[in-house]
């Protein structure tokens, strides 16, 4: 017969169980991530591996090599599909990514955990494999007979356990004592992911922090009160359908450039736009600062975005940061698009003095991919430029603003808007 714990006594009595067989320091925080993968001169990829020790002599997992060739920090990411349609984790910058984490709560998921990890410490953090996590699910899924309670670590295990890894590693992270310093990397990243309220972000939305260390970043005040319920993210822009109006810079809505003309044209294009954007704010709003906007160099704002694993900005990706050496992160936000994974996105924010061929370098980098996610503004943040491969999204002020930059790019309009 299947066992089943129908009960909350059911349920304390299999903790039990699983706690007197661990001997352990029970958890005040804990968590599951895939830990950062990178490669070696030949493409080799170099794992975490279990050559540490906790205070009984067991195995946990330290960092041997978190960096690619290029000094560039790599975590997974479920971005991708296997021949069955299936998730597949492959690989971004940043830190550990959590897939669940836990705080003063869910103690039997944590007992299995350790029970089939064969974990007897207290904190510290140890490799997962596919086979122990499908051990784990098979000695959690009695739990499930308790209908009245929800079972989110069972649910996300089992969402993981049917990804297509590719060679990620799962980390299991405890923690019994948050307040007491630890060398474990994954354990500090456990302590800031949990500390930022990111696990209770219902899916789909999204919430921002202040940087941590701040009070708050001047800019964050000036976005939400021109563009209130509107996150930095270029992608989400054209919700607001009234505001928003799309230019493709090739002709025939090509996505991206192969020529030395067609890369012409494509620069051509976004310098066009944004001057035109200039011209239409100054000739619509006469009482804009004078000192930002007006003037034969006004200056302009370039947000960017990182994606980490944790709410503290350390990283930034080394073409954008030669780019915008001067950039400050101001404001840090939960990624809504690779749920279950608990992704943030670190806004930075750099200060540029406008001339057309100014952002070449960059629009050309987004041209080919290899930079997304930037908005261009100007200092009071009254219209938004979106650039992507392929064209550009841009939110303005007012209908007639936006109707007249419709007249004055008609051939570029997308057919979308």
């Amino acid at each position: 017969m299947t066992q089943t714990w129908v009960t909350a006594e059911d349920i304390d009595e299999a903790r039990a169980r699983f706690e007197r067989g661990l001997g352990w320091k029970r958890p005040v925080l804990h968590g599951v991530g895939f830990a950062p993968t990178a490669s070696d001169g030949d493409g080799t990829p170099i794992f975490t591996e279990l050559d540490g020790h906790d205070g009984d002599g067991r195995p946990v997992v330290t960092e041997v090599d978190a960096h690619g060739g290029e000094g560039k920090p790599v975590v997974p990411e479920l971005d991708g599909h296997d021949g069955d349609g299936q998730p597949v984790v492959t690989e971004v910058e940043g830190e550990i990514q959590f897939v669940r984490v836990n705080e003063r709560d869910h103690v039997l998921p944590a007992a299995v955990l350790a029970t089939v990890v064969d974990w007897h410490g207290a904190t510290g953090s140890v490799r997962l494999d596919r086979d122990q996590l499908a051990e784990a699910i098979a000695l959690l899924a009695p739990a499930e007979a308790r209908r009245e309670v929800e079972h989110p670590n069972l649910r996300i295990w089992r969402d993981v356990h049917r990804w297509g890894w590719d060679g990620g590693a799962l980390i299991a992270v405890f923690d019994a004592d948050p307040d007491a310093p630890s060398d474990d990397p994954y354990v500090r990243a456990l302590r800031e992911v949990v500390a930022s309220g990111r696990q209770a972000v219902p899916a789909g939305e999204v919430r921002s922090w202040p940087p941590p260390g701040t009070d708050g970043h001047p800019l964050q005040a000036r976005w939400d009160a021109r563009w209130p319920g509107v996150p930095p993210i270029s992608s989400d822009l054209r919700g607001l359908g009234d505001h928003w109006v799309r230019f493709h810079t090739l002709p025939d809505a090509k996505r991206h450039p192969e020529t030395d003309d067609e890369y012409a044209t494509v620069l051509h294009r976004h310098n066009a736009l944004l001057d035109s954007l200039l011209e239409l704010l100054l000739e619509s709003l006469p009482d804009a600062p004078s000192d930002e906007l007006r003037g034969d160099l006004p200056d302009l704002r370039v947000i960017t975005l990182e994606l980490a694993g944790t709410p503290v900005p350390r990283r930034r990706t080394p073409l954008i940061a030669e780019l915008f050496p001067d950039a400050e992160c101001w404001s840090v936000l939960s990624w809504p698009h690779l749920e279950p994974e608990l992704f943030f996105a670190h806004a930075y924010v750099d200060r540029i003095t406008w001339q057309p061929g100014r952002l070449d370098p960059l629009l050309r980098r987004v041209a080919d991919d290899q930079v997304s996610h930037v908005i261009i503004a100007p200092a009071d943040l009254s219209w938004l430029y979106a650039p992507y491969d392929g064209g550009a999204d841009v939110l303005l002020p007012t209908p007639a603003i936006q109707q007249n930059l419709r007249t004055r790019h008609a051939d570029w309009l997308s057919d979308r808007c």
